[in-house]
């Protein structure tokens, strides 16, 4: 299990500064939106939107922020795992020398790591065991993604388009057929590929799409959760309220009755 340190979310317009992360444990960042500069040995790296950065215990990073980073939207973990998954569960523990990775998964990882960082901060019953598992499904993610190593140009360009097209047409049905369509492949391959680099199916990722739009409806607008079930695709409220919670893990009622704490 891992022994984490510190998750923080780190928004907006970024001030000079340069700070310390530590040599006793990991850093993980992983960015949303921007850059972040970091200093490791007297080198610096970026790593910049969709890409994430693991330095691993014994190197002095310190984080540089200012005249260059601008506007960011960052998420930073430290932690420490178990010796025994330090040593061969994970082979991206056993690395010695810092990883920069652009990630072909964002929204997955992204949303792993958003439910951390929810988890962490409201410290419900048992967080500590929840936010070392998310941790654990993060890193897992990344490794797998690694092992099978950087992919070819046109397979990110044809996962590109599709992902395209999923954002114009994310609220009707949308079927491998229309995407191997519009790409130019079989629709089988059309599946296979997109799960391959995004590790998720064509349908999860549509309902992630709309989960995500979803949850700004539900916090911004004064649409009723049935409204904005039927603007997103979803015929029965039931079914919407049912892939929301598994998706996002609130019931839509929740973020509802949270417009009136912020009015």
């Amino acid at each position: 299990m891992f022994s984490i340190f510190h998750i923080g979310e780190e928004r907006g317009i970024v001030r000079q500064d340069r700070r310390r992360l530590g040599s006793d444990s990991y850093a993980f960042v992983w960015v949303r939106f921007g850059q972040v500069h970091l200093e490791l040995a007297g080198k610096a790296y970026t790593c910049r939107k969709n890409e994430l950065m693991l330095v691993p215990p014994g190197w002095i990073a310190f984080e540089l922020k200012g005249d260059t980073s601008g506007i960011r939207d960052a998420i930073v973990v430290r932690f420490s795992p178990s010796q025994a998954e330090a040593s061969g569960l994970l082979p991206l523990l056993a690395r010695k020398t810092p990883l920069l990775w652009p990630t072909h998964m964002p929204e997955l990882l992204d949303e792993k790591l958003l439910q951390l960082v929810n988890h962490w901060s409201e410290r419900g019953p048992y967080y500590s065991v929840l936010c070392g598992a998310l941790l654990t499904e993060a890193l897992v993610l990344i490794n797998r993604e690694m092992d099978v190593g950087e992919k070819t140009p046109s397979a990110i360009q044809h996962t590109e388009r599709m992902k395209s097209y999923i954002d114009d047409h994310y609220r009707e049905k949308i079927t491998k057929n229309e995407l191997g369509g519009y790409v130019g492949i079989s629709p089988n391959y059309a599946a296979s590929l997109f799960r391959k680099v995004t590790g998720l199916t064509i349908s999860d990722f549509v309902h992630r799409k709309r989960m995500k739009t979803a949850q700004y409806l539900l916090r911004h607008s004064q649409l009723t959760v049935q409204e904005i079930s039927e603007q997103l695709g979803y015929s029965d409220p039931s079914y919407f309220n049912r892939t929301f919670k598994r998706t996002v893990g609130r019931l839509p009622s929740e973020l509802i009755a949270e417009r009136s704490v912020r009015e």
